[in-house]
């Protein structure tokens, strides 16, 4: 706390002293208030730590998905509560070097550290509050009527304030036990409190403690718990936090406004910002805010005009992590631009409903929109083709190398990308259900009414048909002419060039199987892989349809695709696994909270995956390294990746992503 100038009296007069980005998407943000650091987390697991210049002093990466964090202010103590069974709460030092890993409580749901770095709080929605000193041992345990969801160490005394996430405001002091290294907190009041809390905060001597209860607005209470008023902005307050002394009080809404009070609640200063803040915390006398939005700025605003000695021109954006070295396609979660952008569609409608592909061989991205309109691009963004109308309902996109395919559930349309031509094949469809091309080998597999299957060559004629008495869950076409589908009576059927079927059993009638192409490069033998999603059971299986290897999984599979080498499975809720032709797991992926993440290699055969929540859309490695990153100013819309790019409908607009080219820089 040097630099101690006394500016309360003065004009408030905020300036931006600098920007930093992270590389994913922010989720939280602390602050140690007499060290001058900050500590940061994001989506992608991704550990900062700033100092108050924002420079970085250190980074590193949490184990697991971050669900809290606390820095002591005195920096020596980092605290993260990660969601991981065996190592849930994670203490370690001012630099990320590990001191502590232990199980965290059941339902864990926040932590806290004390101002000196002896000791952490860890929450949990089923009840007590878990205390333990900074070596990870138990130091005692704090129970009230209502689970506490928000909790403060006051700095100058040991004392606690906690809240419960609605109806109780407690104060607990904190006596040292007779038992080394523990303590015996007392709970010496407890009061009710009519209103949900989105976060609490005390000043250094606890006389002031902040209560930011949204519409109830900023309910203020004393060292005794007694209500001593509120603080009313006009918005919802999600974060309100006083200075040490407790005489400059910044405060957020949903809304997106930031303001500066005095004590009294006098309103001295308020802004509008682009985005509503996520995190926000105030220098210790007053001279500054820290304030970070979801989309991964933290900036630090100087309430009093630049410092003594600090360029009053505006310093660029920092990408955090941008001096590691850059990967194709963009620096290291660096926020990009598209390499190109072109108007696709006229409505959000269309684009909402719009299907996309991208093919490697030409490299080239597709949209096939309503009415029945299909457009294709080359790899710099010219129109190359635009296909007649066909008739029908439904769009499908499949590719093949120097081909694409475009139906409806009555029409298809077969391009020859390496020629630039179109042709509609003679063929008479009813309700087509599934599509899988191989012009250069076998030629088209067609599955119509889900019963009926049939291949027929790019010229529009049938080689051979059969329908079948159960419908076809899933169709694949290997090598030598073969094709195999699944049912929904649990079999696989193979048909060898001429249409002769093979069918073989052994799967569950109710959980009729997904089937792939076995990956480039499996062993000698091995044709197709299914996945039984109920029986969470991948199979490897031979040309004719027996099993040549299983493997069982740890969760329910939602998708099977190929991916080059890799069979790729993806659970509903994003977790992945990518095995080889031989069923030897080669990555895996934590849960990204989605079932429409996009699947594809880059041009060292790595997988990545797109992942597009709100407004952010994340290109990653499968354990969550966030490759490139951007921020939609539009409604984000259908995706398609493949080892040239990504192809993404931003409103009416189809925007690239070259993943093959020079590294972007970062913004």
């Amino acid at each position: 706390m040097s630099e101690m100038t006394d500016r309360n009296n003065t004009r408030i007069d905020p300036d931006v002293a600098w920007t930093v980005v992270t590389e994913s998407p922010l989720k939280g943000l602390a602050f140690a208030r007499e060290a001058g650091r900050i500590l940061a987390w994001d989506e992608g697991n991704q550990l900062y730590l700033l100092t108050t210049h924002g420079e970085t002093m250190s980074s590193s990466r949490a184990p697991s998905r971050v669900l809290s964090g606390a820095i002591s202010d005195d920096g020596s103590l980092i605290a993260l509560l990660c969601e991981h069974e065996n190592t849930g709460l994670l203490l370690m030092s001012g630099d990320f070097e590990i001191v502590s890993e232990r199980p965290a409580p059941g339902e864990a749901s926040f932590v806290t550290t004390d101002p000196h770095g002896r000791y952490v709080a860890v929450g949990s929605r089923l009840g007590a509050v878990t205390l333990v000193n900074r070596h990870g041992r138990a130091a005692g345990r704090i129970e009230t009527i209502q689970a506490i969801a928000h909790l403060c160490f006051v700095p100058d005394r040991p004392f606690i304030v906690g809240a419960a996430a609605f109806g109780m405001l407690a104060g607990v002091e904190l006596e040292a036990s007779k038992t080394p290294g523990r303590l015996d907190p007392e709970v010496v009041w407890q009061d009710r409190l009519m209103s949900n809390v989105g976060r609490l905060t005390v000043s250094g001597d606890g006389s002031m403690i902040l209560a930011s209860c949204f519409t109830h607005g900023i309910q203020r209470f004393d060292l005794n718990g007694r209500n001593e008023g509120s603080y009313h902005l006009g918005g919802t307050v999600s974060h309100a936090i006083p200075d040490f002394p407790g005489r400059s009080i910044a405060a957020a809404t949903l809304e997106g406004e930031l303001a500066i009070m005095n004590s009294a609640g006098n309103v001295r200063w308020r802004t509008r910002l682009a985005r509503p803040v996520i995190a926000l915390e105030i220098d210790p006398l007053g001279r500054y805010v820290i304030h970070g939005s979801s989309t991964g700025e933290i900036t630090r605003l100087d309430l009093f005009g630049p410092a003594p000695g600090r360029p009053t021109t505006p310093q660029p954006t920092r990408t955090l992590g941008s001096d590691r070295p850059k990967t194709r396609g963009g620096g290291a979660g660096s926020v990009r631009q598209p390499d190109w952008a072109v108007p696709a569609v006229q409505t959000e409608d269309q684009a909402e409903t719009a299907v996309l592909t991208v093919c490697d061989d030409p490299p080239c991205a597709a949209v096939f929109s309503s009415p029945r309109r299909l457009a294709i691009y080359d790899a710099t963004g010219q129109t190359i083709a635009q296909g007649p109308d066909i008739t029908g309902v439904g769009r499908i996109l499949r590719t093949a190398p120097g081909w694409l395919a475009a139906a409806t559930d009555r029409q298809i349309m077969l391009c020859d990308l390496r020629r630039n031509t179109q042709k509609r094949l003679d063929l008479s469809l009813v309700e087509l259900t599934h599509l899988v091309i191989k012009p250069d080998s076998f030629g088209l597999a067609i599955v119509q009414e889900r019963d009926r299957i049939g291949r027929a060559t790019p010229a529009g004629r049938w080689v051979w048909k059969h329908e079948l008495p159960t419908p076809i869950e899933d169709l694949a076409v290997g090598s030598e002419g073969f094709a195999a589908a699944t049912t929904n009576d649990g079999r696989l059927l193979v048909f060898d060039p001429a249409g002769e079927v093979k069918p073989t059993a052994g799967f569950d009638a109710s959980d009729p199987p997904l089937l792939i192409e076995a990956p480039e490069g499996s062993p000698p033998g091995l044709a197709w892989i299914s996945l039984s999603r109920r029986a969470q059971q991948l199979t490897g299986h031979a040309l004719k349809g027996n099993a040549v290897w299983t493997r069982q999984l740890p969760w329910e599979g939602w998708s099977l695709i190929r991916l080059g080498g890799l069979a790729l499975i993806a659970s509903a809720d994003g977790r992945a696994m990518a095995f080889d032709g031989s069923g030897t797991v080669r990555y895996e992926g934590a849960p990204t909270g989605g079932s429409n993440d996009v699947f594809f290699l880059d041009p060292d055969s790595i997988p990545l995956r797109v992942t597009r929540k709100d407004v952010h859309v994340l290109c990653a490695t499968l354990d969550g390294r966030v490759r490139w990153r951007i921020i939609g100013d539009q409604p984000l819309g259908p995706c398609a990746a493949s080892r040239a790019g990504v192809a993404l409908m931003i409103g009416t607009t189809l925007a690239w992503f070259d993943s093959g080219g020079p590294a972007s820089e970062p913004t």
